[in-house]
């Protein structure tokens, strides 16, 4: 499913935001899978197959994510990774592919503590291929603008709480 990396466009994209609520609030719901099915833009489907509500490091799951780039509007199958779960860190990576395109993203969460809110730093590397590499110039503001929207959506879920 990775993208060949020969004919494949890859970016970088760090967005670093304040939540209204303190690490260990947010900690919990960024490992919570109804609350990331729910946050997450374009998410249809979110599924880990554990008998629990929350990931851990090792979880592997699926995922239906739809996106639109340029007139392209994919929805990709994706297979989903906790590569990595060890408070204030976590990886998790992702590889889809749908109608000619595919893509492979590693992204890095970071938490901290910040007078009784928390500085949450992400950072995704992503590397696309087929129909919507067309679109390469869009994809960047594309990964900023699906994390900006996640986070925001995060947050509303802290501050109307």
């Amino acid at each position: 499913m990775t993208p060949d990396t020969e004919d494949a466009t890859t970016v970088e994209v760090t967005v670093e935001r304040r939540l209204d609520a303190g690490a260990d609030r947010v900690w919990e719901a960024l490992a919570d899978i109804e609350v990331t099915e729910a946050t997450l833009p374009g998410c249809d489907d979110l599924d880990f197959g554990v008998d629990r509500d929350y990931v851990e490091a090792g979880d592997r799951g699926t995922a239906t994510i739809s996106v639109g780039v340029g007139p392209v509007s994919p929805s990709f199958d994706t297979d989903v990774a906790v590569v990595r779960r060890d408070y204030p860190e976590m990886t998790v990576t992702a590889e889809g592919e749908a109608a000619g395109s595919s893509f492979a993203t590693t992204a890095d969460l970071s938490v901290a503590e910040a007078d009784e809110r928390t500085d949450v730093t992400w950072h995704a590397t992503a590397t696309v291929s087929g129909r919507v590499e067309a679109f390469a110039g869009a994809l960047r503001p594309l990964v900023e603008s699906v994390a900006e929207r996640f986070f925001e959506r995060l947050d509303e879920r802290f501050t109307a709480a």
